[in-house]
């Protein structure tokens, strides 16, 4: 994908919440433009620096689960472990289990303004699908 002329995700309206719809040439990209999109909505991406890089494994019944599974296995390590992400690869991925890396660094108060705190990504308004020569995710995410 030309990431110069195709945008990788955007927000969607959503009363109370945060919805973001991912775009990418194939599922692997939905999951990495997911992940940039979740750091995006907690703080801006472009002041996270790839200084450390962490293991990430998923599992969950179902492409659409793995996408929260994922999503909230970030959360998880942003509220216990103060990380923040902005590079993701994708090493494995299957209906039912992913496995990937995630560069990122501690969060640091002065250069990450926090804009959002997210509770965790949710079923509501939950899929994934092909829209033309794209895929397409959607996810809402409790703030």
């Amino acid at each position: 994908m030309s990431q110069g002329t195709q945008k990788k995700f955007e927000f969607i309206d959503h009363t109370g919440d945060i919805g973001i719809r991912v775009f990418g040439e194939d599922r692997e990209e939905i999951f990495q433009h997911a992940g940039e999109a979740l750091f995006e909505v907690i703080t801006d991406l472009d002041t996270i620096e790839p200084k450390e890089t962490r293991d990430i494994t998923v599992e969950a019944d179902g492409w659409e689960p793995l996408l929260i599974a994922w999503l909230n296995e970030f959360i998880y390590l942003f509220d216990t472990r103060e990380m923040l992400f902005r590079d993701f690869a994708i090493l494995s991925l299957e209906e039912h289990r992913m496995v990937a890396t995630a560069g990122g660094e501690p969060y640091d108060t002065g250069r990450h303004p926090i804009k959002t705190t997210v509770k965790g990504a949710t079923y509501h308004q939950l899929r994934i699908f092909r829209k033309e020569d794209l895929w397409v995710g959607e996810v809402i995410l409790d703030i």
